[in-house]
């Protein structure tokens, strides 16, 4: 079994390790977990993705060599601290039942948990039915998502893998992924006296025209899937202007289109196109530009009948009693590791569970449940012990 509690002490030395990103990164934190691993004897191996950041993998062989592993993602990197907490963000402090700090819950407590598993396999002495990866990413919070693509650059993924990220999911079962585009929408307009506005073009007016109708037409799209939901757009930053008196000849704004089949992130491009192409029509001397921001993010969708899926869902039963949650509150429109490899790749083997909610992430005074933590490291073990079984391998 994984010890919870040497767990729990890892998770809040994690958290006194600052991995913001942008920020500190994960250089620290990918020190400690190299000295961690290779502390219990286990051979960690380091991937160059950018100057001082690594992606590290752990391998624990399997009895079986060419069975499909059990490939699990987590991501040492977290969002800057940000404002309005009333706790120390890398304190870990613990207080009725839950632990508190930057990355307590997305997803230092799920990275926590793999190393309680691979400390549990080599302190049991246990041999796995099939190799055991546990890979740390960097850059899983940033638009690039540079870890993940250099996973798969590097040819480290195999097509019939299992991928599982403990990501914050609230102990629900992440089948199914959100698509995501980031655009930068920029408008140009002319400036001009305020007093004679009339004289210039006024880039905010503009933008705004076409954020406001952007909305409208959000709202109106068919598209509503059984688990992810209608599609969804943020205008999440926006910039214009230079003086109160004077009309902008430019404006900024940056666009979140969350997005569910049968659209595609180059659908979302071509909807903010046509929208901006109506608006800026009206007024003349206007015109824009709309570039992506970050990785292209695609909806993904895990099959039921695979075998991560399947155990997963045994072990969840065995564990607690009942089937796991699908859907609902689970964090899905939150893209992952998991969902840019198999976006990447085209598996159909790759979700999330794992502690935490989605709800508590990237908040101040961020925590995760301490309940969640002794589940998932349950689910974990049973999931490990039973793999042979449910691949049919021990028949």
């Amino acid at each position: 079994m994984i010890d919870v509690d040497a767990t729990i002490a890892d998770l809040q030395r994690l958290i006194a390790i600052d991995s913001t990103n942008p920020g500190a990164l994960e250089a620290d934190c990918a020190a400690w977990i190299e000295q961690r691993l290779s502390g219990i004897g286990l051979d960690v191996e380091r991937y160059p993705v950018a100057p001082g950041r690594d992606n590290l993998r752990v391998v624990v062989p399997g009895a079986s060599r060419t069975g499909p592993r059990l490939v699990l993602v987590s991501h040492m990197d977290t969002v800057p601290v940000g404002d309005g907490w009333t706790r120390d963000p890398f304190g870990g402090e613990i207080e009725d039942g839950l632990l508190y700090g930057r990355g307590a819950c997305d997803m230092k407590a799920g990275l926590a948990v793999t190393i309680g598993l691979l400390e549990a396999l080599v302190r049991t002495g246990r041999t796995p039915a099939t190799d055991v990866v546990a890979y740390y990413t960097v850059d899983e919070e940033a638009p690039g998502m540079l870890g993940a693509h250099q996973m798969v650059a590097d040819g480290l993924l195999r097509p019939d893998d299992q991928i599982l990220a403990l990501e914050p999911s609230g102990m629900r079962l992440r089948i199914a992924q959100m698509g995501l585009r980031w655009l930068s929408l920029r408008v140009f307009g002319k400036m001009s006296h305020a007093g004679r506005a009339h004289l210039g073009v006024n880039a905010v007016h503009v933008t705004a025209e076409i954020v406001h109708e952007l909305e409208t037409s959000f709202r109106a799209f068919p598209f509503d899937d059984a688990i992810l939901g209608r599609p969804r757009f943020t205008c999440s930053v926006v910039r214009g202007g230079v003086a109160t008196n004077v009309v902008p000849a430019l404006c900024e704004a940056e666009l979140d289109v969350r997005i569910v089949p049968p659209l595609t992130p180059e659908d979302a491009g071509r909807i903010v196109a046509n929208v901006a192409d109506t608006v800026v029509a009206r007024y003349p001397g206007a015109s824009y530009e709309v570039a992506p921001l970050g990785a292209s993010r695609p909806p993904v969708r895990a099959a039921r009948d695979s075998p991560i899926v399947r155990s997963l869902v045994s072990s969840y039963e065995r564990i607690a009693g009942r089937p796991p949650e699908i859907g609902g509150a689970d964090g899905h429109e939150a893209y992952t590791d998991s969902a840019m490899i198999a976006a990447l790749t085209g598996s159909t083997s790759s979700t999330v569970l794992g502690p935490g909610a989605t709800d508590h992430a990237h908040t101040a005074d961020e925590f995760v449940p301490l309940a969640d933590v002794e589940l998932a490291a349950s689910l974990l073990w049973d999931l490990v012990e039973s793999w042979g079984e449910r691949l049919g391998l021990d028949r």
